[in-house]
C-alpha cells in the first residue's frame, strides 16, 4: 500500500508559506495546522505552514516524504453525539530540520511572504540560557528565534512591515511576553544593538495565548483498521477530540487573522486570565480531584470514572457546587463548559489513565484545587467537602506506600510521608497556606482518612452526596 503523498491524494487548496511553526509534534498538527487547513477551505485562504524541527529525529523527513500531508482522526463526544471521522490536512507545505538544513532556515527568515510564527516547545521551551552568539543552530528555542529575527532585521533593516505575529502555544502564563523578554535578553547578551531591540518589540507582535484540546496522538491500536479504510499508509496519523478553544489576548494586529470569526472557537480577549482560571480550576482541577478517589476505588481511567456510580456524581457536584461559584463569570457559560468537560471525560476513544494524572500530584493540587477550596470557604464560611475529600485522599495515598507509590519530587514526598496530619496541613510549602487555620478542615480530613483506611471510600462519597442532596 502506498504512503500518503501528492501521488495518492489530490490537494483542494494551494498555499503560500506565510507561517513558521516551531514544533513537529502531534498537538500543533491536530490543533493549529488543522485550523489553518479549515480556514483555507472555508475562506479561500492560502496560508501555508513550514514546520521547523529543532530536535533530532526523522519526523521532518517523514513530513517531506508525505509532501506535508497527514490524516487527522477526530474522535469523541460532541453535543451528546459520538463523533468519529478522518480528514487529510493540507496546510503544511514542508519541514526544515534545523540541525541539517540551517541554510534553509535562514532563507526562510528573509521570506517576504511570512506573517505568523506558532510554536509548542513544551513548558520548558521558552527559557533563556547563557549561550554564545555563534552557537547556532541551538537546542534553545528562544535563541533560534532570536537568530531568525536578527537575519530578518539584517536583510530588511528596521522596516516595521517586516515584523511577524507570534502565537506561542506553550502552556505557561504570559507565553508571548515570556518569549519577547527572552529574545530581548539574547539581544542584550549578544550586543545586537538598541535598534534591533526596538524593531523586535515594536514591529513584531507577541501574543499571550491559551490553547485547549486533548490530542492523544498516534492511534496505534487503530492503525491497521484505519489504513485499510483510508487506502494508504500514513506515518503521521494523529487523533484528537472534537473540543477545542484558542484564546488570544486582543492585539490589533490580529483583527484580520482568518481564524477570528464566528466559524472557529478562536477568541480575541482583552485579558485571558478568566479563561486560564476556568481551565485550571475546572478541567485540570477536576482531573486532580477525581484521581486519588479513582485510585482508591480501583478505577483506571477517566472514562471509567464517568461510568462509576459514585465517582461521576462526585465530579459533577464538585464542579457545579464548589468550583463554579468561585469563578467570576457568566454562570450559564460556566455550566456549558462543565457539560463539555464531562463529555470530554466520557470520550470512549481515549484511555486517559488516572495514574498519569497522578504525576507530581501535590504541586498540581496546590495550583489547581487549593485556590478553589480557599475561595469557597471565604465566600460561604463552610468547607467545600468534595474538594476537601480529594485533599484527604491525596494525603492518605502519599502516606500509604502499600496502596500507592507517589511519582513526585523527593522533597515533596518527604514533607508528607509519616508526618502527623497537623504538620502536613500546616505546611505552607505544600499548599501555599497553613490549612489548619481553616476551621473544621483538619477534623474533616482526619475523618475522611479514617474512612479510606477502613476501605469505606465508596460509602464516604455516598454520604457526601446524600448530604449535598439534603437526604
Amino acid at each position: 500500500m502506498q504512503q500518503l503523498s501528492n501521488e495518492v491524494y489530490t490537494r483542494k487548496t494551494a498555499v503560500v508559506e506565510r507561517i513558521v511553526q516551531f514544533g513537529t509534534g502531534n498537538f500543533l498538527r491536530a490543533f493549529v495546522d488543522w485550523l489553518i487547513h479549515e480556514a483555507n477551505l472555508q475562506q479561500q485562504q492560502d496560508l501555508g505552514i513550514v514546520i521547523v524541527q529543532s530536535t533530532s529525529g526523522s519526523t521532518s523527513e517523514v513530513i517531506n516524504a508525505q509532501d506535508g500531508l497527514y490524516t487527522l482522526v477526530t474522535q469523541g463526544i460532541q453535543n451528546g453525539q459520538q463523533v468519529n471521522y478522518e480528514q487529510v490536512i493540507e496546510s503544511v507545505s514542508r519541514s526544515i530540520s534545523l540541525q541539517n538544513q540551517y541554510e534553509e532556515y535562514m532563507k526562510l527568515a528573509v521570506s517576504e511572504d511570512l506573517q505568523y510564527v506558532v510554536s509548542n516547545t513544551t513548558e520548558a521551551g521558552i527559557v533563556y540560557e547563557q549561550l554564545p552568539f555563534d552557537a547556532q543552530p541551538s537546542t534553545n528555542f528562544v535563541a533560534n528565534v532570536t537568530h531568525f529575527l536578527w537575519k530578518r532585521y539584517e536583510t530588511f533593516g528596521a522596516d516595521p512591515s517586516k515584523g511577524l505575529i507570534f502565537l506561542p502555544c506553550e502552556l505557561i502564563e504570559q507565553n508571548g511576553t515570556a518569549l519577547k523578554n527572552g529574545i530581548v535578553s539574547y539581544a542584550n547578551a549578544w550586543d545586537l544593538g538598541q535598534s534591533f531591540i526596538d524593531w523586535v518589540t515594536g514591529a513584531n507582535t507577541f501574543c499571550n495565548t491559551l490553547v485547549d484540546r486533548i490530542v492523544p496522538g498516534f492511534p496505534k491500536s487503530q492503525y491497521e483498521e484505519l489504513t485499510l479504510k483510508l487506502g494508504y499508509e500514513d506515518k503521521l496519523l494523529v487523533a484528537a477530540e472534537p473540543y477545542y478553544i484558542w484564546v488570544i489576548e486582543n492585539e490589533e494586529a490580529l483583527h484580520s487573522f482568518p481564524l477570528v470569526n464566528n466559524q472557529f472557537e478562536v477568541k480575541l480577549v482583552d485579558d485571558l486570565s478568566y479563561y486560564r482560571e476556568r481551565k485550571v480550576k475546572m478541567l485540570n482541577g477536576a482531573h486532580s480531584a477525581l484521581t486519588p478517589l479513582a485510585i482508591l476505588l480501583d478505577t483506571d481511567t477517566v472514562g471509567q470514572v464517568m461510568e462509576h456510580s459514585k465517582l461521576r456524581p462526585f465530579v459533577q457536584r464538585l464542579l457545579v457546587q464548589e468550583v463554579i461559584p468561585t469563578i467570576n463569570g457568566d454562570k450559564e457559560q460556566l455550566m456549558t463548559y462543565q457539560q463539555a468537560i464531562l463529555e470530554r471525560f466520557e470520550n470512549p476513544f481515549i484511555a486517559h489513565y488516572v495514574k498519569s494524572i497522578a504525576l507530581n500530584a501535590l504541586a498540581k493540587f496546590k495550583t489547581r484545587n487549593i485556590p478553589s477550596l480557599l475561595a469557597y470557604y471565604k465566600q460561604y464560611a463552610t468547607l467545600p467537602k468534595h474538594l476537601t475529600t480529594a485533599l484527604a485522599a491525596w494525603i492518605y495515598l502519599y502516606q500509604t506506600p502499600e496502596v500507592f507509590s507517589p511519582q513526585d519530587a523527593p522533597e515533596a514526598i518527604e514533607q508528607i510521608k509519616g508526618k502527623p496530619l497537623a504538620d502536613v496541613l500546616s505546611n505552607e510549602n505544600l499548599w501555599g497556606i497553613d490549612l489548619t487555620t481553616i476551621p473544621q478542615l483538619e477534623q474533616f480530613v482526619g475523618e475522611a482518612i479514617t474512612a479510606f483506611k477502613e476501605s469505606q471510600t465508596a460509602q464516604f462519597i455516598a454520604e457526601l452526596e446524600e448530604e449535598a442532596l439534603g437526604l
